[in-house]
């Protein structure tokens, strides 16, 4: 009874170590919006804001 508590027990896990990870990515995957979607980011000020202007 010992033996085929552990075998199930083993197999248990192996399969929550595969399947949780892959759920989680599958999920951060699924969340992501596509950069069409984001607002735009300004990265340097445009020509005609600097102060001596």
């Amino acid at each position: 009874m010992k033996r085929a508590h552990r075998t199930a027990h083993a197999r248990i896990w192996t399969v929550l170590v595969v399947l949780l990870p892959l759920a989680f990515f599958t999920i951060l995957a699924l969340r992501q919006t596509p950069p069409a979607d984001r607002p735009a980011v300004l990265i340097e000020a445009p020509n005609g804001a600097e102060a001596g202007q």
